[in-house]
């Protein structure tokens, strides 16, 4: 992985586009975790809850960044596991491959839940008060779940560490100001998230395409 390189890519016009892109996507699909973390917050006593909403999604992004780092990394490995009639299968045909259909098959059932029920936050009781350090658990993993369709579809976009990167970290930082606003949108215009599915569910098929040294990109 080449930091210095994927550095100046982000300064080309392409790697603009590309970040403005994946910037709207992390923004889309980040609404119910936010909204899942904040009601996860609210039930710490008052004092404890910026400190906790700081802390955990701090180790949060941490977290993120790390699997980011690995999953880019490994997507550049080109190291042969197996051949089977002559095809090479590698390290980063692995990789694409399970992440193509972890793709497909989570966003298809995330569509089709969004298409039949009515768009809304996970069911938290408010009632059970948390303990601090239980509070921070449940946000990093709440986090690391849901934030593996944003970084395959990344990867899938652009195998670019530092563009994917500073796109999560600037989406983070809108979405604890503007999750509020962003949900309503959504709720109000479902088309929206509608076609943010669809399109992850293609980047899900050029994935397993790519997997099997298929380039669907050639095709338009």
């Amino acid at each position: 992985m080449n930091i210095a390189q994927d550095f100046r890519l982000l300064f080309s016009l392409h790697g603009l586009i590309s970040l403005i892109i994946l910037f709207s996507l992390e923004l889309v699909l980040g609404v119910d975790n936010i909204i899942f973390i904040s009601l996860v917050i609210a039930r710490l006593p008052e004092g404890k809850r910026l400190p906790a909403r700081i802390i955990g999604l701090s180790l949060a992004l941490l977290m993120r960044l790390i699997m980011l780092f690995a999953l880019v990394w490994l997507s550049k490995t080109t190291t042969v596991l197996f051949t089977l009639d002559g095809f090479n299968a590698t390290i980063h045909d692995l990789l694409f491959f399970i992440g193509g259909m972890y793709l497909i098959w989570n966003t298809m059932k995330e569509l089709r839940e969004h298409i039949t029920k009515t768009v809304g936050a996970p069911s938290v009781n408010n009632q059970n008060e948390l303990i601090f350090g239980k509070a921070i658990l449940q946000i990093m993993l709440v986090d690391i779940l849901f934030s593996f369709d944003s970084i395959f579809t990344a990867i899938g976009l652009l195998q670019n560490f530092v563009i994917i990167a500073l796109a999560i970290i600037l989406s983070m930082g809108c979405m604890l100001y503007i999750s509020g606003k962003i949900s309503a949108l959504i709720n109000k215009y479902r088309t929206i998230k509608t076609l943010a599915l669809v399109f992850i569910i293609l980047v899900g098929i050029m994935l397993v395409a790519s997997a099997f040294h298929v380039e669907l990109t050639h095709l338009f």
